[in-house]
Parts: C-alpha cells; sequence; structure tokens
C-alpha cells in the first residue's frame, strides 16, 4: 500500500495593512475590508481618509495650532499610534500630548504610551 500524503491547506492570512487597530492581541479592522479581499475594492478605497474627514481635521488642527501654548503641548496627527496595554492600541486622528510628559518617552519608532490629553 502506498502511504497517502495529506496535503496542507496553507490558509491565507488577512493582511496587517487591512489592521486598523489592536485590542488585547485582537485586530479590528477597517471598515469593507473583507471587500478588498474579495477584489471588489482597492486596499486604498478602505485605508485612507475621506475628504471630509481631512477637512475636518484640517479645521481642528488649524484652530489647535493657534490657541494651544506649544511650549505645553504636542498636537499629534496622522493617525498617532498610541499604545495603551499590551497588545492593544488605537491611531488617533488629533491628539494633545503634554509636551514634558511625550518628549521624556523619547522620540523613536514605537506608539506613544503616554496618554494623550485629548484625543
Amino acid at each position: 500500500m502506498k502511504a497517502v500524503k495529506e496535503k496542507k491547506i496553507k490558509r491565507r492570512g488577512i493582511p496587517k495593512e487591512l489592521i486598523y487597530e489592536m485590542r488585547y492581541g485582537r485586530p479590528i479592522y477597517y471598515r469593507d475590508y473583507d471587500k478588498v479581499l474579495s477584489g471588489e475594492l482597492p486596499l486604498e478605497a478602505v485605508t485612507g481618509s475621506s475628504k471630509l474627514q481631512w477637512f475636518i481635521i484640517y479645521l481642528i488642527y488649524s484652530y489647535l495650532l493657534k490657541n494651544l501654548d506649544s511650549s505645553k503641548y504636542i498636537i499629534a496627527t496622522n493617525e498617532a499610534g498610541f499604545q495603551f496595554a499590551p497588545k492593544t492600541w488605537r491611531n488617533l486622528d488629533i491628539a494633545i500630548f503634554d509636551k514634558k510628559k511625550i518628549l521624556k518617552e523619547g522620540l523613536n519608532e514605537r506608539y506613544a504610551k503616554t496618554p494623550p490629553e485629548v484625543v
């Protein structure tokens, strides 16, 4: 008798580019990520900001630049990463950090661990 070789079916995981945030090690995917996987939408269609979203962010950011004391606060934009627990992070469109606290943490390629004052 010939030995029957079992074929291992390799499952394709969901690309990390479709993960918006992590919650206790479990991914939270962008809305409509399944449409990207099925080929209905390109990746950019679910990960980018709409014109309305970026315009609102622009207005808020402009206001904050004019009205916040830049010696005390840093304004983070562009989906700034904030890790608040192990394997848990959020992307913040706009966040205001205490300048001394966030700089004490150091500037590096990791997500901020210092909680923002306002998001």
